[in-house]
């Protein structure tokens, strides 16, 4: 159990310098992987093949996967560090700021108690609203600090656990998809319940404008309905154009991205969810029918999910920008979106994996083949994302790249940023 003190006397760029290290090791290993498929595995397919070549091929293989399991495991170690270091700064900040109200309320604090000790006799109080404000964020920080070290803690021992893994698949959706939750789950559990309004507001002044900037980020739809929250945090985070609700799209990804919501039968409905979510956003359709070719939007048939398989109604249920990814993109570029660099990115936006190489003969490089939402970004700037096709929700961009890149071969990824301007 975490006490105050250890708290106050705690050093986060311990835990974040263990999280580069194991980030820097993780890369290592993905690169050796890559380097045994190119420079072993390849090689020996294309000129040794007969029985010992296979042999020899199928070995390098197995030692390339496994090399990629670890790489995948160590990832998901660097990510519940990293959500362990911002944790503690998050309990850090909302101590300092009862520190700072004590000194301004004239409030001794004992520290070993996690309370404030008004002068003269601690049971009857001169002012009960002072003690009753500093104890509470001293509660909060104290709530805060132990939910990161428990929640850690039992991370790092599944972890540990794991390192006889061999499966890729289960490495990288189910380990490295635990430790990217509890990342997650960290940045969440510290934020107050919003019981207290009052309570919200001084944990939110407490924090640094850095730090404010992280929680929109990291947990934009818990932030937005927060009691306490100032009205002009909520409305950036929701959208200031008015156009459509960035809040809700991010929200309706997270609560659908495994129950079909969008889909038509028969196709690969990344876009169509997408399409789907901004819809139910507020982004309003343009065009009055389906067949325009410079519109957006869904028939009545289509919103019900209904498809023609034949093709004999052309686009009677979905226009080809509802439906396809590169049409998507180009609509929403031309239509008054704009592309965002990845630094820039939030909540919000939209992601498309473009081909970056020419192995696939069914896609051309540079063609845009796949969306899907940002849902999160963490402190550290890593784009977390929902999609169906297969569904996922709230998965690592940099996590999951070797995976897409031994997939898919190497993609560049385009973030758009709708600005519709047809309403």
């Amino acid at each position: 159990m975490v006490t105050l003190s250890d708290l106050q006397q705690a050093d986060p760029a311990q835990w974040k310098s263990a999280a580069d290290g194991w980030q820097r090791a993780a890369e290592e290993s993905a690169g050796a992987s890559n380097d045994l498929h190119a420079q072993g595995v390849g090689p020996l397919d294309s000129h040794w093949q007969d029985k010992v070549g296979q042999a020899a091929g199928q070995k390098l293989a197995e030692q390339a996967d496994a090399l990629e399991v670890a790489s995948d495991i160590m990832r998901g170690v660097a990510m519940v560090l990293d959500g362990l270091t911002h944790s503690i700064e998050y309990a850090k900040s909302t101590l300092a700021r009862a520190l700072t109200l004590a000194q301004q309320y004239d409030l001794p604090i004992d520290l070993d108690q996690g309370r404030s000790v008004p002068a003269g006799n601690p049971d009857a109080p001169q002012n009960p609203d002072q003690v009753s404000e500093v104890d509470a964020l001293l509660a909060e920080a104290l709530r805060e600090a132990n939910q990161a070290d428990q929640r850690v803690a039992a991370e790092l021992v599944e972890l540990g656990n794991d390192t006889c893994v061999t499966d890729l698949s289960q490495a990288l959706d189910r380990i490295q998809g635990e430790a990217s939750d509890v990342e997650l789950a960290s940045y969440q559990g510290d934020i107050p319940s919003g019981d207290d309004p009052r309570l919200v507001a001084d944990w939110w002044n407490g924090l640094t404008p850095l730090q404010q900037h992280q929680f929109m980020l990291s947990e934009p739809v818990t932030i937005a309905g927060l009691p306490g929250i100032p009205d002009e945090v909520k409305a950036e985070l929701h959208g200031t154009d008015g156009k459509y609700d960035r809040v809700a799209l991010v929200k309706y990804a997270q609560d659908h991205w495994n129950d079909g919501s969008g889909d038509v039968s028969g196709e690969d409905n990344c876009t169509n969810f997408t399409s789907t979510a901004l819809h139910e956003a507020g982004m309003q359709y343009k065009g009055w029918n389906t067949l325009d070719q410079s519109g957006w939007g869904e028939s009545v048939a289509g919103e019900t999910g209904w498809n023609d398989p034949f093709g004999l109604l052309g686009g009677a249920s979905r226009t080809h920008s509802w439906s396809g990814a590169q049409n998507l993109h180009d609509f929403l570029v031309g239509n008054g979106g704009s592309e965002v660099p990845q630094d820039q990115v939030k909540p919000g936006d939209i992601v498309f994996f473009q081909e970056d190489n020419d192995q696939d003969p069914h896609l051309k490089q540079g063609n845009i083949h796949h969306t899907a939402i940002v849902t999160a970004v963490t402190p550290d700037g890593d784009v977390r994302y929902t999609q169906h096709d297969a569904p996922r929700r709230d998965v690592s961009l940099s996590g999951r790249s070797e995976m897409e890149q031994r997939e898919e071969g190497q993609q560049k990824m385009v973030f758009v940023r709708p600005q519709p301007n047809w309403y």
